[in-house]
């Protein structure tokens, strides 16, 4: 958690100054006066100012309370919670001994999990913060399997000049497999189809926008 020190005229007038600068309200914090303040003689000698110690919980314990919390009311089987901070996104990594009831059928209750939390913290911390949900190491698995494929695809469309269209994926995947073939400098991608799962062609950098 973090602690920050203010001073000013008045107990309430301390208070207010910080809320407007964090853009807090009252419940959003707790706080402690270390020493009330005195006008002193004539107002003028001996004064001293009040102080105050504000306390803000630390954003990875909310989510990781928040997280264990989410887990139990749905009586999901977990042994830990690690939150970790990277490019000023949240990873939240649960250890399990039965992922398979976390993680669902095509990561759906996963990606429930995961959009559940980021609701909960976001309206916590009244401010967009991105949370991304994994459990054992699932996402990590899947994300080297898609590109691995994705890799032996983008040789067979470099051996045969002719592109080859994917199977419907999720946007984060789409996006993966965008950054991914980008890289090579003879192929390019697009996406076709309507709705949450469209599919990724990928094509030599010189082929017709028309997918095989």
């Amino acid at each position: 958690m973090q602690t920050i020190i203010k001073e000013g005229k008045s107990t309430s007038a301390v208070i207010a100054e910080f809320m407007k600068e964090k853009n807090l309200e009252l419940d959003d914090f707790k706080f402690e006066v270390i020493e009330e303040g005195s006008k002193g003689l004539f107002g003028l000698i001996g004064a001293k100012p009040t102080r105050i110690k504000f306390i803000l919980p630390d954003v990875a314990e909310q989510i990781k309370e928040f997280t264990e919390g989410l887990l139990k009311k749905i009586n999901g089987n977990y042994t830990s919670v690690e939150v970790a901070i990277k490019d000023k996104k949240y990873y939240v990594d649960i250890k399990s001994g039965d992922p398979g009831f976390l993680i669902g059928k095509e990561a759906k209750m996963l990606d429930s999990i995961q959009h559940l939390l980021n609701q909960m913290i976001n309206k916590q911390e009244k401010k967009k913060l991105k949370l991304r949900v994994d459990v054992d190491g699932y996402r990590e698995r899947r994300k080297k399997a898609l590109l691995d494929k994705v890799q032996d695809i983008s040789d067979k469309v470099k051996n045969r000049g002719k592109s080859i269209t994917l199977e419907p994926l999720h946007a984060a995947n789409r996006r993966v497999v965008h950054q991914f073939v980008e890289k090579d400098s003879e192929l390019r991608t697009m996406t076709i189809g309507e709705g949450e799962y469209k599919r990724v062609v990928i094509l030599p950098k010189t082929a017709e926008n028309e997918p095989v």
